[in-house]
């Protein structure tokens, strides 16, 4: 490893430039570090026939030149002390980082990666509706209070400074994320994916050389994305249920079904969210995890629960909810009951009606996946390609039955 300490350097310079009236010129210190350099005036003031330059002190045995050349001293002692202390807690000392602590200005405290994360966090919450989302700003307050409990789990500290975090830390804290947290690879890759993005942020500021997630991979795992098909669909939407808990519940699964919305859209879905125009019917909004822009067509079956729980429509005001989802919670809940009495055996949850429309009601039907992009609210095609997967396998599947049943039925004959 190389002498950080090798092109250290502290020396004291009378500058002529503005001798005060009595013809004293000032003392500066100037700080040299790796080539880096900077420097300051010392509050003290030398004729200049009473300057040594060669050994940066006043000449003479007077009791005012040992006077001046301990105060000298003791900046020289305060300065060496604060590099020693900068080089334990930072991963790079700068002149300008010496200086400030000498100085004893704010900029000179040691980076800590969680109060680098709560400047992070605290940026995205001012952002809040402006330009970023509150899913964005939980995902990255979630992220930094689960590293603050791995440290205190493995160190037993609740901060460290940024010159620590390196490879094995980062791989000490996925193992964390899987074992203590319960988190699934995906879940886990996320949280070291917005950890990556805070100490790029600390590399671009200078507050940290070495990238701590070189050579780790963040590569996320292809999940499957189940959702109802064809028939499944149909066996729901024509089940008699039992209860006006379970019906209402069915409903808002099937409303997602044709629209593509989520929980969180289903929820905060009011009537200003609906145009209606010579083209037909239309929901219009910004999904609430990303903000991106949706805008699907109210097709029959959406419209229909539309008005079988607003039979006054045209009475709501904008604000008004369209349909007063309950908890998702309890949607799940009884979601999984409504499967058991349609002979579904897949593991029901609203966020597999989502699924439903982009491969069941759009992509199988001919929709093109720039289209059901569009109206999923993607701000990027890539999320959408998940479910053209899916339509690509069912394609394959379905040629091979086609395939089986040719078989022998039509032989081309070469004679």
């Amino acid at each position: 490893m190389y002498n950080e300490r090798s092109s250290y350097s502290l020396v004291f310079l009378i500058s002529r430039t503005r001798p005060k009236k009595n013809g004293e010129c000032p003392i500066f210190l100037k700080i040299n570090i790796n080539g880096d350099k900077t420097r300051f005036p010392v509050k003290r003031h030398v004729l200049p026939q009473k300057w040594d330059s060669k050994r940066t002190r006043m000449k003479g045995r007077t009791k005012e030149a040992e006077v001046f050349n301990n105060y000298l001293e003791a900046i020289k002692l305060r300065a060496n002390k604060m590099y020693n202390e900068l080089l334990a807690t930072n991963a790079e000392v700068t002149a300008q980082m010496l200086k400030d602590a000498i100085l004893g200005t704010n900029e000179a405290r040691p980076k800590t990666i969680i109060t680098v994360f709560d400047d992070y966090v605290e940026r995205l919450r001012s952002l809040l509706g402006k330009e970023t989302t509150y899913a964005n700003f939980q995902k990255y307050r979630t992220t930094r209070n689960h590293f603050q409990a791995y440290l205190q789990k493995a160190y037993r500290v609740s901060d460290v400074s940024l010159k620590r975090i390196d490879h094995s830390m980062i791989e000490g804290f996925e193992h964390f994320l899987k074992t203590e947290k319960g988190c699934s690879h995906n879940t886990s890759i996320k949280f070291l994916q917005n950890l990556k993005k805070i100490t790029k942020d600390c590399i671009k500021r200078g507050w940290l050389i070495r990238d701590p997630f070189v050579n780790k991979g963040l590569s996320l795992k292809e999940v499957s994305r189940p959702y109802l098909n064809e028939e499944e669909l149909n066996r729901m939407m024509s089940l008699k249920l039992p209860f006006e808990r379970l019906e209402r519940v069915r409903d808002y699964f099937l409303f997602a079904c044709f629209t593509g919305l989520s929980y969180a859209d289903v929820k905060k879905f009011t009537r200003k969210e609906i145009e209606i125009t010579d083209s037909g019917k239309w929901i219009k909004t910004r999904r609430k995890k990303t903000g991106g822009v949706v805008y699907v067509p109210i097709l029959d079956v959406a419209w229909q629960i539309i008005q079988k729980y607003n039979p006054y429509f045209d009475q709501l005001m904008p604000e008004d909810p369209v349909l007063p989802i309950m908890s998702n919670q309890k949607m799940n809940g009884y979601l999984k009951e409504i499967a058991d009495l349609a002979k579904i055996s897949k593991q029901l949850s609203y966020h597999i009606a989502r699924h439903t429309f982009a491969t069941t009601v759009t992509m199988l039907n001919g929709v093109p996946i720039e289209t059901v992009s569009k109206m999923l609210g993607h701000k990027n095609i890539t999320s959408t390609q998940h479910y053209a997967r899916i339509v690509d396998s069912k394609v394959n599947k379905d040629m091979k039955v086609l395939a089986e049943q040719l078989d022998g039925k039509i032989v081309l004959n070469w004679s």
